[in-house]
This record gives structure tokens, sequence and C-alpha cells, in this order.
């Protein structure tokens, strides 16, 4: 494509491709292009000769984001041969490069390991229980969070501060533990970055003066240690050329560390910077602009704009808002117009919920009507056992010190290896790797032991990254120990290990490039990933940011629920803004309803609507949805009648996959929707009628 990044741009957008000069923060609001921005400015720079490649740093949040980006940037043809050189990824992708380049100044050893959550569990726990603490009141979980949240605020001394006394000693015996281990974990990325920068003025001055150029995206995402980085980069620097875009109303990450004052004080912390303002949004008609305006602005915490759709959209549906007599009703009166209303097009729904534990009335009531749909972000890719197993596998490959990896995966197949015998290795001090192969076992201790060693004795550098790990994972048994399993996912199981070795790791050119990539991904946020697949989504509306639908259905809108009751006063302007988050993700309709009476852990409760249903303008406003097949939604739900020879909506059980509802049968197979594994095509043979 030729290069034309000024296409189609509006004069907002233009102003923010073209301002270069000190520091700029672009307020983007939802659906306004931002992407678009970012991408044709980074172009502009590189067109114009302003910076060479390597000297424009861009700082997303997701490794989605930066490729999506540099994809973008890619397509200009003049400047694509310079995209490889572009310094372009999340945070923590590129303070991890900065260390790996600098890794003896931040006093690391050259090959460190990167520890994910469940790693870092396993230090916690014992660490703790050395120090003689109890872990049921110190829980190894809760401090996983803990940790994460003490680093995110960029502190690099934990003497220094409010702590327990407690606190402060498993801190330390846990980044111990850690340096001990040749490892540092997620939040330590970032940290060491700063402390790397504090105490070398030499390397904070070389990076200084090679970023001419400074983006960031989602900037009202940022955390204190994020925010600290992108100062000590600038510092010193009369006029800096930082531009940071975001959104001052869409920030709603404050429970995993963002500060909106990062974005509400740029003006305090760059002095003399511009301010532009896009507010021309691309995706909803002017009725749901209309109504996110007239919520956000009860907020006084904001820098203040107001979405405007794009000429000739015009107004749209209004927003309809529908109380129905119970949570059940809900599900029913939101299915019913699915069913009316979707052709086949189930993927223009979603259904976008204050809290995970609101999606069980939506999963029974759609798997028993026979909508597909989909749960996003249950569990992700790298959050599974088997890909974190095989990781391990890979981990302890390369890096034959990482005794967490060890500890991990010894006993998976089972050999016979219990705490008894990991401690008497971890008595020599040495890897446990290496204590395996010259601590005195049993007879069958040493047969075991002398099995998994042999299954790492192969020269896998000089093998492909998938050979490498096909062969591990098969010469270890971890295989083998899922093909023999009675277990009713075994089979999905084995499926997700092929997707990561062909689909994934036949990517990487070697096993640390994969490693790396993996310990990025095992924490990146990456829960608003959905398959292209004709189903109805089911998420939170924190995982929906981002994301957009023709019709969002936006249920239990009730004082309690949303605004959580567990929102203190302070805290309501980020509900408020996860209000209209939920609401700009419709591109032509939304639709909100409230329970007069919901179930909430056993109890039925008697509900108000939210506030925030009062906050919208009645010019936008419908109360009456005259598209929906009315019914009395008072009533319990009832089975519903089928014709004599039809087998849908009957309950079956299969010996593997459980029980399940049937909805939809063929000659020969049935769809079944199973409570434990989801939809699944079965032989009619293999089922059981209950």
């Amino acid at each position: 494509m030729s290069l034309d990044y000024m296409e189609n741009l509006n004069a907002e957008q233009k102003l923010a491709v073209t301002t270069t000069d000190g520091p700029v923060l672009v307020l983007s609001g939802a659906g306004t292009g931002k992407t678009r921005v970012l991408t044709s400015r980074v172009a502009h720079i590189l067109y114009n000769g302003l910076a060479r490649p390597w000297e424009i740093l861009a700082l997303t949040f997701t490794n989605k984001a930066a490729n999506e980006m540099r994809f973008r940037v890619a397509e200009y043809e003049e400047i694509s041969h310079l995209c490889h050189d572009l310094w372009m990824g999340t945070f923590h992708s590129m303070c991890l490069r900065i260390l790996r380049s600098n890794y003896e100044a931040a006093n690391l050893r050259r090959d460190f390991l990167i520890y994910g959550e469940d790693d870092q569990k396993a230090v916690l726990k014992r660490v703790i229980t050395n120090l003689g603490l109890d872990t049921k009141e110190f829980n190894p979980s809760d401090w996983v969070d803990t940790i994460s949240n003490i680093k995110d605020k960029g502190n690099t001394d934990f003497e220094k501060m409010n702590l327990s006394a407690n606190a402060k000693k498993i801190l330390n015996a846990y980044d111990e533990e850690l340096n001990r281990s040749g490892a540092i974990d997620f939040g330590d990325i970032i940290l060491n970055v700063l402390k790397l920068f504090e105490k070398n003025a030499d390397v904070l001055h070389k990076y200084q003066n090679q970023f001419k150029y400074i983006l960031v995206d989602e900037f009202q995402d940022t955390n204190a240690a994020q925010m600290q980085f992108l100062k000590l980069l600038t510092k010193d620097k009369e006029c800096p050329n930082i531009c940071c875009v975001g959104d001052d109303d869409q920030s709603i990450y404050s429970w995993r560390g963002a500060e909106i004052r990062n974005i509400l004080e740029f003006e305090k912390t760059y002095p003399g910077a511009k301010i532009i303002r896009l507010e021309i949004n691309y995706r909803s008609c002017a009725n749901i602009l209309g109504a996110a305006n007239s919520v956000i602005k009860n907020n006084m915490g904001r820098l203040g704009k107001d979405l405007r759709a794009m000429p000739g959209v015009g107004n749209g549906e209004p927003v309809y808002v529908f109380g129905v007599p119970s949570d059940w009703a809900e599900a029913r009166f939101i299915t019913d117009i699915i069913l009316k209303n979707a052709n086949n097009n189930f993927s223009d729904f979603a259904v976008l919920i204050r809290a995970g534990s609101l999606s069980r009335t939506f999963e029974e009531e759609f798997a028993s009507r026979g909508v597909p749909y989909k749960l996003v972000g249950a569990t992700k890719f790298y959050d599974r056992m088997e890909i974190r197993d095989a990781i391990a596998y890979i981990r302890l490959l390369v890096y034959s010190f990482d005794n967490i990896s060890f500890e991990r995966i010894i006993s998976k197949p089972r050999r016979g290896f219990g705490d008894g015998a990991i401690s008497k290795l971890r008595e020599t001090g040495k890897p446990l790797m290496e204590s395996l192969r010259t601590v005195k076992l049993s007879s069958k201790q040493k047969s075991s032991a002398d099995e998994f060693l042999s299954a790492f004795d192969f020269d896998w550098q000089n093998m492909s990254p998938k050979e490498a790990t096909q062969q591990l994972l098969e010469k270890s048994g971890y295989l083998k120990m899922w093909r023999e399993s009675k277990d009713a996912d075994a089979e999905e199981r084995l499926e997700h290990i092929r997707e990561l070795i062909n689909g994934v790791i036949a990517k990487y050119d070697t096993l640390p490039e994969f490693l790396e990539h993996a310990a990025l991904m095992m924490t990146d946020d990456n829960d608003n990933e959905i398959d292209d697949k004709n189903v109805v989504s089911i998420m939170t509306i924190h995982a929906a940011k981002g994301l957009e639908f023709n019709t969002v259905f936006l249920p239990a809108w009730e004082e309690g629920i949303f605004p959580n009751e567990k929102k203190g006063d302070s805290d309501i302007e980020e509900e408020r803004r996860l209000a209209y988050v939920a609401i700009t993700r419709a591109r032509k309709r939304v639709i909100i309803t409230y329970a007069l009476v919901r179930t909430v852990f056993g109890q039925r409760l008697y509900q108000n609507k939210s506030r925030f249903i009062d906050e919208i303008d009645k010019r936008f406003v419908n109360n009456d949805y005259t598209n929906a097949e009315r019914q009395d939604y008072s009533a319990s739900p009832k089975p519903q009648q089928k014709k004599s020879e039809s087998i849908v909506g009957k309950m079956v059980n299969h010996e593997q996959m459980g029980s399940g509802v049937v909805i939809a049968e063929n000659e020969k197979t049935l769809t079944v929707a199973f409570k434990k594994c989801g939809i699944k095509n079965v032989m009619r043979e293999f089922v059981n009628f209950v």
C-alpha cells in the first residue's frame, strides 16, 4: 500500500499526528480511532526523517496491540523496511529488552529466568514455611498479588515502606530466593530497570539520548512504576517529545495498579503540554453516545470531552431499559431477543456483566435453548495446566538450574518423588536437577530418576524447537500420561499441547526465544481475545474494553451489583467509568435490564435499579423494547414443548463428558451442551438418556 498516512484522518486526528514537538496528551474517546492516530504518527515521524526507527519508543499494554501497530505501520510501503528496528512493544517487553542488554549492570545472570504466578506461589510457599509462618494466615496466592501491587508502586526499597515486620521478612526472603534461583518475577522487570537507571547514570543517559520520540498507548492504565520509567527517560529534557494517548473516562483498572492521576496530572508533570481531544466516534449512533456522555459527565475527576457521532450516522435506536421480575426472567428475555433477531448471526450479540458470577443464568438458558455462546476469558491458553506443564519441561531442558520447573514436573507423570525425596535433594544446596544425578536413592527411585534424566539428555540445540519439544514430552512420558488418562478432558488437553507445539513453538528459531515470549504471555492482559466463531459472547465489562458489537446487553444494572456494593463513595467514579465503557461497546443497540428479585449466593434479594440508569438523559431512552416478543416474564421458566419425535431439550449422560442437554440433532449425531466441557458433537450410541 502506498504511503498516505494522512488519508481519511479528521482534523482532530491530523493535529494529533503532526504535533510532534514537545509533550502531547491525546484524549481519545471510545471509538475515536486512537490506533490509527498512533500508527500514523509513527509513519509521520519516519517519513519526514524526524527520527530513525530505533529512536522511537512506542509502548502498549498488550502484545496484541503492539503487533497490530507494527502491522499497520508496515503496510506503508515506503517505510515498511524500517519497522524491524522500531522499539515497539509492551512496557514489560521493552524493559526486558533493556535488562537483557544490561544484565551485568542490573546484577542479573545472563540467562535469568522470568517466574510466572505458579512459580511465585511455589517460592512463597517454601519461603513462608521456612520463616515459621502459617500458610493459611499468609496465603501464598494472596502474597503474589500483594508483591505485585508493591512492585507496581515503583518503590525499590522495601525497608522504607510502611509494612509489617512479617511482610518485610517475606518480601526480603522471597527476593533472596529468586536471586539464588537466577530468576525475577514479572513485577521485577520494570522495577529492575528503575534500579538500573538510578544506579547507572551512563545507562540512563544512553536511553535518554536514544529515544527522541516516546509514544504511549492506553496511558490511563499506567501504574506508578511505568510512570516513573517514563519520567526517568524524559528527565532533564526541557521539552521532551512524549505523546501519550488515553481516555480518562475509560480508566477502569485501579484494582491492578492503574493510577488515573497519571493522565489527570499530565500538564503538571509536563508543563506546557498540548491537549488534543478526539471526540468523533466511528462506532456508535448518536443516541448511544448521548447516553454515555450523560452518565460520565457526573464524574468530577475528568478532563472533559463529549463524544459525537460521525456525520451522516444519525440518531439510531434509543437505549432500551427494561425491568424484569427476576434474574431468570432476565435471562429468558435476553434469549428471546437473540433468537428472534439473530438470523444465525450470533456473533453480533454480547452480554456484558459486572462480575463473572452473573454468567450462570445466561449459560444455562442459552444451553437449554440452543443459543451458541462463548464465555470469554474463562481460562486463557497460557493459564491451562497442561500448557504450563509443557513450558516447565522446556524451561528445565534449557535452564537445568530451574528448581521451580523441576518441582512442578518431577511427578508428572508420577515417579515416586514426594516431599521427603525433594527435601533430600534440596539438602545438597545444588540445583535439584544436578542433585538428582548424584544423591543416593532407593533402587526404585534411582530407576525413575534415570528415566527422567534420560528424557533431557539429547542435543536439543541442534534440533528445531518444535522437534525438541515433541521429543522431550514423548521421552518424559508426559504425552503418554494424557493419552492413557481417564479424564474426560484428556483429549482436549492433548489438543492444547499440539497447538502449543505446532501453532506456537514452531514459529520460533530457538527455545529460549519461545520461553521469553511465553513468560510475557503468561502475564499479558489478553482476556479480550475472541475466536472468530458464530457465538454470543458473555464476558465481564472489564474484558470487553476495546471490543465492539452490534447489540450489547447490559444485565443486572442494580444497586449493590452495579455499582458494586463493595465500592465506597471514593470508587463510585470508576464504577461510572465502567458504565461508560459498557455502553460504548455497542454499534447499533444497547439493552439495559434490571431485576426486581435476584438470587445472590443462594439468597433471594429485592433489588433497586442502578443509579446509572437514572443518570441517562431521558431523551436517549426507551423503556419498551417493541422488537422483543412480549411475554409474561413473571412466571417461572417452563419446559419447552417439543414435537414427539424430537429429543432436543432432553438430558443425557456421556461416560466421559458427564451430563448435558441435547440442543440439536441429526440422523447419526447429537449436539450436546455438557455442564463440564461445553458444547460438543457426539454419536447417538455413546449417550444414555436420563
